[in-house]
């Protein structure tokens, strides 16, 4: 059943559940919302702008066949900015950048005027403050919660054929959005940040009073047993440096997987003169295929591996994981079977770093650690950029081209691997993630500057403010270290001595990625 829920005099027969009237009032339409999820009803909500049009009913028909909890047509109809105040907070976050707004993508910036949601999801989800003045920001306000409270939220071109956009937001709602979402130190930082701080003052204090949402995912638990998996045959890329005893580690446990991988591919870029003939024998259950690689370079070696890829899926994994689980690879099938999805994270936990507690429900991912996704995929978006051979984010990179051709990317909680920090091969062999931010904030000493890859990733996707907002930020946090007052003292004195070699490796690490964006940019 869907229950239409609409603006405008406008009334179409409607036989696919009840109709009420809204008022183009905020108040009024979150009354109306919480009036009939109070109701004793299944199905779906559908808000609708008649000054749209007609509705396709075979189009929101096909929609709810999908295991997608809200489609929204918010791109389309010109809310693809909102809220501005995201771009000071988390401003290179993969879900502030839209994908083209012709191809159905992940966007939480739904459009009020346009939307298909599932009533079961919007109970355990529940609505946000009424307190938003302007339609357009109350929808994507309410996006945003849909996807942090982990339901599934798709935009969609084809609920509204080519339209001007007819919602208009109002910088005071910027501002409760900040209040219901970003804790007060984020507000602060944004205050300072914007242009405009008397305005911006007003419209804070003004908001101040809107009750902060405390978020986490709610929707789809992932500790529900795991049904049967249909045939999809995975490969599984292990490339390695000098780091035997961890693979063959990994080997053990991949041969005692519930479903076996069509193939395991390993890359060896250990130097001649220390590389070992391992005896693959005892992995018998095993398809093994090894080649020796001479020229070092992550992105030489997965790209490698994946053109030798045979199955429907890879499982990017490394050499360095422990602790697989007998059902790992079936899980993350399984997860990927359940929401029609393309690439499923595995849960990794760094060994030595603290465990934090378990969220046992899936969401939307918004990166890539040990991760399953449909090979075709990686084909399509070009595999990995060799910008990033020997430095990091190449994983954020391929995320962020997987995204934005629509690729629908979940977080699997409950498929839980260790992932060891090796004191030796990988991109260490580079001196690359040498001082991590991990590191950085449990030192005096040890700060993390920008790397060049993280400035060409940064400035590839993002827009120049976007990109200060995050080089400011990156800088802020090192001075914000674990710890008292005086060991934060002492940081901010070596950060002050040390700011003329900071700053002398920020330009060359620019520089760098600048060019390689120019090149980029010339093909």
């Amino acid at each position: 059943m869907i229950t239409l829920l609409y603006f405008g005099d406008t009334l179409i027969e409607w036989e696919l559940g009840s109709t009420i009237q809204l008022q183009r009032d905020v108040k009024n339409v979150n009354t109306t919302i919480r009036g009939v999820l109070d109701q004793n009803i299944e199905g779906w909500i559908f808000l609708w702008d008649f000054d749209l049009g007609i509705p396709d009913v075979d189009v929101l028909q096909k929609l709810t066949e999908r295991p997608v909890d809200a489609w929204h047509a918010g791109v389309k109809l010109g809310l693809g900015d909102l809220p501005e105040i995201l771009n000071y907070v988390h401003p290179t976050w993969m879900y502030n950048k839209n994908g083209p707004a012709e191809i159905e993508h992940t966007s939480f910036r739904l459009s009020i005027c346009a939307a298909l949601i599932r009533i079961d999801t919007l109970r355990k989800v529940g609505l946000i403050t009424s307190g938003y003045s302007s339609l357009a920001m109350y929808g994507v306000a309410l996006g945003y919660k849909l996807l942090k409270s982990g339901a599934v939220i798709r935009y969609t071109p084809d609920l509204v054929k080519p339209v001007v956009p007819v919602l208009a937001a109002i910088d005071k709602d910027e501002w409760i959005f900040a209040s219901e979402f970003f804790s007060k130190k984020w507000q602060a930082w944004s205050l300072l940040s914007r242009r405009r701080f008397t305005r911006n003052l007003k419209d804070w204090l003004s908001a101040r009073s809107t009750k902060p949402q405390v978020i986490k995912p709610v929707v789809h638990s992932s500790e529900q047993k795991i049904p049967t998996v249909k045939h999809e045959s995975v490969s599984v890329l292990a490339p390695t440096l000098n780091r035997y005893s961890y693979l063959l580690n990994e080997l053990e446990q991949l041969s005692k997987q519930s479903v076996l991988p069509v193939e395991v591919l390993i890359t060896d870029q250990t130097d001649e003169a220390e590389r070992v003939d391992m005896d693959f024998s005892k992995f018998h259950k095993l398809t093994i295929r090894y080649f020796r690689q001479n020229e070092k370079g992550q992105c030489l070696a997965w790209n490698k591996l994946l053109r030798e890829a045979k199955g429907d899926y890879v499982l990017f994994l490394g050499d360095d994981a422990d602790d697989i689980k007998p059902d790992f690879i079936e899980k993350l099938l399984s997860t990927r079977q359940r929401f029609d999805c393309d690439m499923v994270a595995s849960n990794v936990i760094e060994v030595g770093i603290p465990l934090k507690p378990l969220n046992p429900y899936y969401f939307l991912s918004d990166t890539f650690p040990i991760t399953l996704i449909k090979r075709s995929l990686v084909a399509e978006a070009g595999f990995m950029d060799m910008f990033f051979n020997k430095n990091i984010r190449a994983d954020h990179d391929l995320a962020m081209r997987c995204h934005l051709r629509g690729a629908i990317m979940m977080f699997d909680s409950s498929a839980i691997i260790l992932h060891h920090r090796a004191p030796s091969g990988g991109l260490r062999t580079h001196n690359a993630r040498v001082i991590t931010n991990h590191m950085a904030k449990r030192s005096i000493t040890r700060i993390a500057v920008p790397t060049s890859s993280e400035i060409y990733l940064a400035k590839k996707y993002y827009t120049q403010q976007q990109y200060k907002s995050y080089i400011r930020i990156k800088y802020l946090n090192q001075l914000l270290i674990t710890g008292g007052f005086f060991r934060r003292l002492l940081r901010g004195l070596v950060f002050t001595y040390k700011l003329p070699l900071l700053t002398r490796s920020y330009k060359e690490n620019k520089a760098s990625a600048e060019r390689a964006l120019a090149l980029l940019d010339s093909r």
